[in-house]
């Protein structure tokens, strides 16, 4: 594996803990972990642009390698929307939400995070949490089963693990809905700006 290659693995890791996936499994990672921590979110999400600009500038670290500004909350016109692939075959969320992030700027704005999706389809109705081996983790309810959404025990070189898969119905319903979903994203960034500048004013 060339050097490139793995800084390339490394941004993929980064930007999949910043959107709430287990970069090992795939699998989304309950709202209760560390690794859901809004500021650590933002931690990836930085470390993730550096390694692209270092990426970018062929693996050399530079002085002109920093931060970009911030970026501005996640919003999509009707007309990229329209661009947007529904397909026949299920699909995960993760892959899902890369098609919908995969449609904006993601140099000047922030993504749609994958826990944006599922606090909606949980919030719905359509997921639930349940304990698995003292961990937790989600599966479709009869009503997400109605919608479309299935689930499948996979395993990967890590262990086993459930696979929820949504088909051509429920990524069209997730759309149907995505205002509300976006909504949710954005306060999430809201939270976590909150948050930091609590913290800013108390260490001041």
């Amino acid at each position: 594996m060339t050097e490139l290659e793995r800084l390339w693995n490394a941004k993929d890791c980064m930007d999949r803990l910043a959107e709430g996936v287990d970069p090992t499994s795939g699998e989304i990672l309950s709202n209760d972990t560390i690794l859901n921590n809004v500021d650590l979110s933002r931690c990836f999400f930085f470390t993730s642009d550096i390694l692209r600009q270092v990426i970018e500038n062929n693996g050399a670290v530079t002085k002109q390698t920093r931060r970009k500004s911030v970026l501005s909350p996640f919003v999509l016109s009707d007309n990229l929307l329209s661009n947007l692939e529904i397909t026949e075959t299920p699909t995960m969320i993760k892959q899902f939400t890369d098609r919908i992030n995969g449609l904006v700027d993601d140099s000047v704005m922030q993504k749609l995070k994958v826990t944006a999706l599922t606090t909606w389809l949980v919030n719905n109705g359509f997921l639930c949490e349940e304990i698995v081996n003292d961990k937790k983790r989600k599966k479709p309810t009869k009503l997400g089963e109605k919608l479309g959404i299935s689930s499948e025990e996979r395993e990967s070189q890590y262990g086993g693990y459930l696979a929820i898969l949504y088909n051509e119905s429920a990524q069209r319903h997730i759309v149907n809905n995505l205002e509300q979903i976006i909504a949710i994203s954005n306060r999430e960034k809201r939270r976590g700006e909150d948050t930091q500048d609590m913290g800013t004013v108390l260490l001041s």
